[in-house]
Parts: C-alpha cells; sequence; structure tokens
C-alpha cells in the first residue's frame, strides 16, 4: 500500500475535521498530515514543560513556608494565590539598600539585577513591570527566609 492510500484509509476513518492544518486548510497528503501531528506533539511538550514548572513552584512554595517562611505567611499566600502564573526562580541573595526611608532589596535574577522595593505590610518585596494593559502586569516577588539576607524568589504575571 502506498502513503497516498494509507493516507486516504486515514481520511476515511478519521474524518475531514481531524484532516485540517492549524489554518483551517485541509490536509491533501501524509506528509502534510505527519507534519500536523508533530506540530501537536510539539505543543503538548511545551504543555508538558509549563505543567512541570507549575508542579515544581508548587512544590517549592510548600517546602518554603513549611520550613524557611518568617513572619506573616498569610499576605505572602495571598500573594502568589492571586497571580495568574508563578514560576520559582530559586533563592537568592539581596543587598539591603535604604533611600529615602524606604528599605530596597537589590538581587539577580537570570543574569539581571533588579531592585525591589519592601512591603513591610505585605512581608515581601516586589520587582514589577506594567504591560499594554492597566492590570497585565508582571515581575518577582521576594518572600524572607531564615537564611541571612536570602529570599524565596518567583516569578508572577497577572
Amino acid at each position: 500500500m502506498t502513503e497516498q492510500e494509507i493516507f486516504e484509509r486515514l481520511k476515511e476513518a478519521l474524518g475531514y475535521s481531524y484532516l485540517t492544518t492549524e489554518f483551517d486548510e485541509e490536509v491533501t497528503n501524509l506528509d502534510d498530515y505527519l507534519r500536523n501531528i508533530k506540530i501537536g506533539r510539539s505543543m503538548d511538550v511545551e504543555i508538558d514543560d509549563y505543567t512541570t514548572i507549575q508542579m515544581k513552584t508548587y512544590q517549592e512554595f510548600i517546602h518554603y513556608l513549611s520550613d524557611r517562611a518568617i513572619g506573616d505567611t498569610d499576605e505572602i499566600i495571598v500573594a502568589f494565590d492571586s497571580n495568574m502564573y508563578n514560576e520559582f526562580k530559586g533563592y537568592v541573595k539581596v543587598n539591603k539598600v535604604i533611600k529615602d526611608n524606604e528599605l530596597y532589596l537589590e538581587f539577580e535574577v537570570d543574569g539581571s539585577k533588579m531592585t525591589a522595593i519592601w512591603q513591610p505590610g505585605d512581608n515581601y518585596g516586589v520587582w514589577q513591570q506594567c504591560g499594554y494593559e492597566a492590570d497585565d502586569y508582571s515581575g518577582y516577588l521576594l518572600f524572607p527566609t531564615y537564611g541571612k539576607n536570602e529570599y524565596f524568589c518567583l516569578k508572577y504575571s497577572c
């Protein structure tokens, strides 16, 4: 049986709804069909990577809360829970700096140096950037630990 005959059998068995490209164009040969399957699988891998990141983040956050968190953990939990996306970036060392009677935390993550402002009422530091929409923002949250100048670093977006 030729590849085209196999393809024709697949078309009959699966129906045309499964034989379209991502642009809803009809697939007319086996090579295009197999290419679309490969694209679908690579999208699944990206979804799996996202799931893996989320699971690791939750695991690390629970570990942090049970063993390393200091101060008011209720505000920390609220900050974590109110984000659309969270990614654990590790424990970072900070340099504390006071400017204009405000405490700032200088830190490095992903090769970039940043400065977060300490929010004493919330018990965490924030470095934030805004997107195009008013409620579109992302950044890093720094939660205190028992380690000297060590903070749990969380990348987030809302």
